[in-house]
Formats: structure tokens, sequence, C-alpha cells
């Protein structure tokens, strides 16, 4: 059984830092055209923006993945289900409702919930992403129980389910379905990578092809991209399985992108209080160039989660209730490949 204390992993936190970099851009660029900046269809901020989506959730997902994989389930279903209640539902019961619930009275914001009622039962705003992952490892404790993910072929049978599911069924999004259905093929690829040791160099050279094929389809048939059908799943797989995995098998480290990548909990959470928040100041000092918005609006939305959550860390009971976490990052980050806590 692994250690209860775990080094963290500069390799791992520089993927992390990665993936909040692109979401921090998401969010400050905005996902529709009218919302963030409101850029509309057809600038290149607008169009690089959703090229990416096939990069940023894939890559938490298969980092989560991965990460799980260093802990995995061990046969204590309460144990493991209280954790991630702690880590994952009780984020999302404080911070998500206090989002909702600032979205719905700042003038300027871009939408709020319709029916409260509903609360979290249909996702809040980005908040979808703890409540999916929530399932998925409720799922895990079924595949862990009954040794499906135990052997390479037990684990290919359940990744080809979870691939068909993405490409071919389009769930109702209640608590985050949805987005369970989305993120399982990159969550267990990036599990299977640390689990079967995926290194070798013809490993390394498949996802090479399949990332080049998958944006090869994504360049030749635009018009097919966004919409439920086979060949947008093959090319978001494609993508999204080859670039965690070869991001992560290149070995690179970087210090500012681990020390980002260290708050990267935290950085989810807050970063659209900043992102929005700056915009909305700016906009009413009379700033309302695109560039003018995003570059301090992303700046925020990176800074000021991390600073929130140094300064949350200095209350056991703060940290718990808005970060679910019951230990302060820590940002000494090694240089070596040890296990990511």
């Amino acid at each position: 059984m692994a250690s209860a204390k775990m080094k963290r992993s500069m390799e791992v936190d520089t993927l992390r830092g990665i993936a909040c970099l692109l979401l921090v851009f998401f969010h400050a660029v905005g996902s529709t055209p009218t919302e963030g900046l409101r850029i509309a269809e057809g600038h290149w901020l607008r169009t690089f923006n959703e090229f990416l989506v096939y990069f940023r959730m894939p890559l938490f997902s298969f980092i989560s993945g991965y990460v799980y994989a260093f802990r995995p389930y061990q046969g204590n279903p309460q144990g493991f289900v209280k954790g991630k209640v702690r880590r994952l539902l009780l984020p999302l019961l404080t911070v998500g409702t206090f989002y909702a619930i600032v979205q719905a009275l700042t003038p300027g914001a871009n939408a709020s919930v319709e029916n409260w009622w509903l609360l979290h039962i249909m996702p809040v705003g980005h908040f979808w992403f703890l409540e999916a992952l929530f399932i998925i490892f409720l799922v895990i404790i079924l595949l862990e129980h009954f040794k499906a993910l135990s052997t390479v072929a037990g684990f290919s049978a359940v990744w080809i389910a979870s691939a068909v599911l993405f490409g071919l069924v389009d769930f109702t999004n209640y608590f985050g379905a949805r987005g369970a259905v989305y993120l399982m093929p990159f969550f267990l690829a990036g599990l299977a990578c640390k689990r079967f040791e995926i290194v070798q160099p013809s490993a390394l050279l498949l996802a090479a092809a399949a990332l080049v094929g998958g944006l090869a389809i994504v360049v030749l048939f635009p018009e097919q991209m966004g919409k439920q059908n086979t060949l947008a799943a093959l090319a978001s797989v494609s993508i999204g399985v080859s670039a965690g995995l070869l991001l992560l098998r290149s070995g690179w480290q970087s210090r500012p992108l681990a020390y980002i990548g260290a708050y990267s909990f935290a950085i989810y959470l807050l970063h659209v209080f900043f992102t929005a928040g700056s915009r909305i100041f700016l906009q009413r000092a009379g700033i309302n160039d695109i560039y003018a918005l995003l570059v301090p609006g992303a700046f925020a939305g990176i800074f000021g989660p991390i600073v929130c959550a140094q300064l949350i860390g200095r209350s056991e009971t703060l940290n718990l209730w808005l970060l679910g976490s019951t230990s302060r990052v820590k940002t000494a980050l090694p240089t070596g490949r040890q296990a990511t806590a």
C-alpha cells in the first residue's frame, strides 16, 4: 500500500500547471461569443480557445487517473467514498454555491442559475467537473472490486466501452453524468499509464501517430467537430489521450508551471471569481480592448487563487470546507519522479 504521505512530482505538477493555464485562458476569453470577453466567431482568439477543448479537460482527467493509480482503491468503500466526498463534494457545496450566489447578484455577470431548486443537480458553471469526477470514482470502486482493471485485457475492454459511450451516448447532465462519460476515457488512460507502466517506445510512437491523426481529422472535417458523431469522438479521444501520454512521458519539468500546478485545485475552484472580477473592474474603468482585458484577467485567474489558497490554508476549518483538504499545499518541489499526493 502506498505511503500516507507522498511526495509531489514536478513532472505531474508541470502538467497540472499547463492544464491550469488552458482552463484560465478558456474562461478569461469566454466559452461562447456571449460570455467572457464576448469575442465574435471567426476571431483567432475564439477559434484558438475552441480548439483547446481537445486538450483542456482531457488533460485534467488524464492527470487525475494517473495520480489515482498511486493510491488506488484498496477494498474500503466507506473510507474511499468519504475521502472523495470531502475532497470533491464539500468544495462543490461551499464554493460552488457561493459562486452561484455571487454570479446572480453581480451586475455584468454572463449567466446565472435559472432553477435554484435544481442547484448542483444541474451543474453550476465549471463545477460539473467535481460531480463528474465523483461519479467516475464510484464506477472505479465497482471496476476495481471485480478486478476489471487488473489485467491488460480487462482494462482494454473497459476502456473501449468507455470510448464507445463517449462517442455514441448523450447522457442527461444531472449531477454531471454527461461530464463523467466525457472524462472517463481520459481518466482510464491516465490510470493505465501508471498501472501498466506505459513507457515503451512503440507505445509512444503509436500515441504520436494518434495525435497527428486526431489533429488531421479536426483540420480536414471541421464541420463534423462539436457534434455527437463517431468522427468527432475519434478525434477527441485520440488527441486527448495521446497528448496526455506524450506530455507525461516527455519528462518535461518546469518550476514555474509546477508551482502553479501545485495549486491546481484552488485555481480550478476559484479562478472564475478573478477572471470575471478583473474583466468587470477594468470595463467599468473604461478599458475595453480585448488584449488589455485578457492579460490581467488570466494573470488574476492564476495568482488570485494561489494567494487565496495560502490564506485559506492557515485555517484547518476553511481549508477543509473550501478546498476539501486536511493539509496545506507544499511547494518545495523535487526534481525526481516521486509519486504525487
